[in-house]
């Protein structure tokens, strides 16, 4: 295990670990000294930084990725498969436009801010959200002084904004400049994640440590099995989280996370299985 920074995190998690994998698997320290004795026994790294310290190794060990983003991930994925795999931490994008829609059932358009050259990787969403009746468009932010303007723009035609997981636009720093334009706006903000509710924005789904904790476990089960990783993938469990002060604030009325957890959980349900949601 290549933890955090975080002790109190690593040692909560490593329980969550055990408690799914059961009492036949040890999990040890990460250290190349610990690498060199067992050379494919897989290494399960803790965020960003964990996965590029491990990386470094030559050679690379078989790690498995936890608590990083998809887009974080990518720079990983010409590795091979069977030696490096993850679970990713973000959110999907059509589950948090999913819960959007919920929230305000009237909405049709979808607005979405991403940095030049990033705006292919959203045509899949923008494919699948018309499935629901949602029209979605990426406005680009060029820099960091066109990010309000753009941001305008993006709020005159989305009925809500879908903040990605993209640290360059939304982070710490910009995240309260991006929260009271769209206020003063009247408009909702959704997503990226659980932290940002916690700033102001209105909603966003995420995966509980216990959910990241099960999908781990299913990958180092296939590892152990089939000597390959699973293709990265997002865990199927998740919650929401509602800023309830800012839906008072907005006057917009917002059901309880469990009914909008339940309603979610049906519309992707259908979706998968090929029905119209």
């Amino acid at each position: 295990m290549a933890g955090s920074d975080n002790t109190a995190f690593n040692l909560r998690f490593i329980d969550l670990l055990k408690q799914e994998l059961g009492d036949g698997i040890q999990i040890m320290a990460f250290s190349p000294e610990a690498v060199e004795a067992y050379p494919e026994a897989p290494v399960v790294s803790l965020g960003n930084s964990a996965l590029a310290r491990v990386q470094q190794l030559p050679p690379r060990p078989p790690t498995l990725a936890l608590m990083v983003t998809e887009d974080q991930f990518s720079r990983y994925l010409d590795r091979g498969r069977d030696r490096v795999s993850a679970v990713y931490y973000d959110a999907p994008l059509i589950r948090q436009a999913l819960l959007g829609k919920l929230i305000l059932p009237q909405a049709s358009r979808v607005a979405l801010l991403a940095q030049p050259g990033y705006e292919p990787q959203y045509d899949d969403l923008i494919q699948a959200l018309a499935n629901y009746d949602l029209k979605a468009r990426v406005f680009t932010v060029r820099d960091a002084e066109s990010l309000i303007g753009t941001l305008s723009r993006a709020l005159s035609y989305g009925d809500f904004l879908l903040a990605v997981p993209d640290p360059v636009i939304f982070n710490p720093q910009t995240v309260k400049h991006i929260l009271l334009t769209a206020y003063r706006r009247n408009r909702v903000v959704i997503g990226p994640g659980r932290a940002f509710v916690r700033a102001g924005v209105l909603a966003s789904t995420f995966p509980p440590l216990e959910a990241i904790a099960n999908a781990a476990a299913q990958q180092i089960m296939n590892y152990q099995q089939s000597g390959e990783f699973l293709p990265a993938f997002y865990p199927s469990g998740f919650g929401v989280e509602i800023n309830h002060q800012v839906a008072s604030s907005l006057n917009v009325p917002v059901p309880d996370e469990e009914t909008l957890k339940e309603e979610l959980q049906r519309l992707l349900q259908a979706a998968d299985q090929g029905g119209r949601p």
